[in-house]
């Protein structure tokens, strides 16, 4: 990692059971009230803990965890409750009510897909719950309809289709890129912006579902279109076998992701066809020896995966909030708006719409080598 913070091991980490609801938490204790002067409350982290799309969110879960377990604070006591939405804002909603309506939660982590967050972040607000997102990047969530606690770690999405436009047409030297997206609120509006980046340099647009498996209309374009790179907007859970099904119809053009496809399983579902395809993400690459990646390691027996620091980010915010003194939602908010310091992730900083600042913003090329997804070029937008 380019800006490493160094941290010691804490506690052993205490057992956890992720269920479809709130699950096993860090810390036995029920919480204490957020309007009263005790520090004893609960930080709630909501998302796909389950599912085809789960390990692009588990590893921030667990990073969160960590920071959790390496706080120093004999003062305070903090449970962690994991909400698994599957990350359906329809499953989303109930758990932010639930959140919501807790006075011990005095902050949540999410939510980690732009949908759940755009379903969520109102009922949030209205109760001044502070949340801190560690990957949703859909641009509209702080550009468009701004809520007062909304924050996140990762700039939004038009930053980062400008970054892929970029990397089509510099890297791999595409003048016919055919692109396509899932219909949904975070691959819709970045294939949007790829598009608008490419101009003349994209061929053809296609649009496919959230749960299609069938991409036999798309591939049939494709194969008319020609392409020389292919640039997909969406999950894993589908672009597995779009990419099996264009490789079996003999369309060997590059494939190109966004970091909706950033996570430790896509080698795995894509198989011998996504050798050598493309995931773009703003996170930087772990140092596999920096004292981050060995806590890791050490606590949860795997690597660090998809935004595990910016979720060890987030849970830092929030602690350094109740190391500040902040008793109550409204003292976290404030704190939190107001904060700035050297993250794991970058420099950490929020301006008036909740965003990282430009200049803390990069992107990285990962390649799928052998199933395993190699950092190959850093990408400004």
């Amino acid at each position: 990692m380019r800006r490493n913070t160094r941290v010691g091991l804490g506690a052993l980490a205490l057992a956890l059971t992720v269920t479809a609801s709130a699950c096993g938490t860090t810390d036995t204790d029920d919480g204490g009230s957020a309007s009263g002067e005790d520090c004893n409350f609960k930080i709630g982290v909501m998302g796909a803990l389950s599912g085809a799309n789960a390990s692009i969110v588990l590893p921030s879960v667990d990073g969160a965890e960590l920071a959790l377990e390496q706080w120093d604070n004999e003062d305070c006591t903090v449970a962690l409750e994991k909400f698994d939405t599957e990350g359906d804002p329809a499953k989303a909603t109930p758990v932010a009510t639930q959140i919501a309506g807790d006075e011990t939660f005095i902050g949540v982590i999410g939510g980690a897909f732009s949908g759940e967050t755009r379903a969520t972040k109102s009922i949030y607000n209205d109760a001044g719950v502070t949340m801190v997102s560690q990957s949703a990047t859909a641009t509209d969530l702080t550009q468009e309809d701004q809520v007062e606690v909304f924050h996140r770690l990762v700039p939004y999405d038009d930053y980062q289709g400008a970054a892929i436009a970029k990397y089509l047409t510099d890297e791999v030297g595409a003048s016919k890129v055919f692109v396509v997206d899932n219909s949904e609120a975070y691959g819709e509006p970045l294939a949007d912006r790829v598009e608008e980046t490419l101009g003349d340099a994209m061929v053809q647009r296609d649009k496919t579902e959230v749960g299609q498996t069938d991409f036999a209309p798309t591939i049939s374009k494709m194969e008319s279109a020609a392409p020389d790179a292919v640039f997909y907007g969406g999950y894993i859970a589908e672009a597995a076998p779009l990419l099996k099904q264009m490789r079996d119809a003999g369309i060997e053009a590059p494939f190109v992701g966004g970091d909706g496809l950033y996570g430790a399983d896509f080698g795995n579902a894509v198989g011998d066809a996504g050798e050598g395809a493309v995931v773009m993400c703003p996170c930087a690459p772990i140092e596999e020896d920096s004292t981050f990646a060995a806590d890791y390691e050490e606590q949860f027996g795997n690597a660090p995966g998809a935004y595990a620091a910016e979720g060890f980010d987030a849970m830092t915010v929030f602690l350094a909030a109740l190391d500040d003194g902040a008793r109550t939602r409204e003292e976290v908010e404030t704190f939190v708006d107001g904060y700035t310091g050297e993250g794991l992730s970058k420099e950490i900083a929020f301006d008036e719409n909740g965003d990282v600042p430009q200049e803390n913003v990069s992107y990285w090329a990962y390649k799928n080598e052998g199933g395993t997804l190699v950092p190959e070029v850093e990408v400004a937008p």
